[in-house]
């Protein structure tokens, strides 16, 4: 087991380890230099981690790690096959992979699904079929629809929900089908 992340104050940086013995919980301030401060530390900060221990290569005929040819092989890495020890097998997005497949699954997807902007395709299926006015007879649907379908569905991690764009793209798209309702009603009561 390794020690815990260390817990100091921010502003004497007075304080070893993770005990919060230089922190006054009554007064809440630092009993070295009197800064009021709240402190709340997360349990995970506090705990002792687990370091994994390999297994020594006991039969010349056991597995061995690719990386460290004395320990014993206890895993397979998911991306290339290659027998891996405990401390080299890590569990990442799914999966435990060797350090080699991790750094290299790092630089080309990190776990984000790519997230449509359904409030941007809802407006512009809103707005642009207005320049050829009789393609809102089909898109005005399609938008509404589009806004009904995406209001719930999480936004871009960047952009956001885009709420004001599906008000924007629900309010036009009602205007055009109440548009083309009143042309259909006028046309027909001639």
């Amino acid at each position: 087991m390794t020690q815990a992340a260390a817990l100091t104050c921010p502003e004497c940086k007075r304080g070893a380890g993770a005990s919060l013995t230089w922190h006054d919980e009554a007064r809440g301030s630092c009993l070295v230099c009197r800064t009021d401060l709240e402190v709340a530390a997360f349990p995970a900060l506090t705990r002792e981690r687990a370091v994994a221990k390999p297994h020594a290569v006991v039969v010349s005929d056991d597995a061995t790690c690719f990386f460290h040819a004395q320990n014993q092989a206890d895993k397979v890495c998911d991306g290339c096959g290659r027998f891996v020890c405990v401390v080299c097998a890590i569990p990442f997005t799914g999966g435990t992979f060797c350090p080699t497949c991790v750094s290299a699954r790092r630089t080309k997807d990190i776990g984000i699904p790519n997230r449509l902007l359904l409030s941007s395709i809802a407006l512009c299926l809103a707005v642009l079929p207005i320049l050829v006015w009789p393609t809102t007879v089909i898109t005005a649907p399609l938008a509404l629809g589009l806004v009904v379908y995406g209001w719930r569905k999480p936004g871009s991690l960047v952009h956001g929900r885009g709420y004001v764009k599906f008000v924007l793209a629900a309010l036009i798209s009602l205007a055009q089908i109440g548009g083309w309702l009143f042309l259909l009603v006028s046309v027909l009561m001639k």
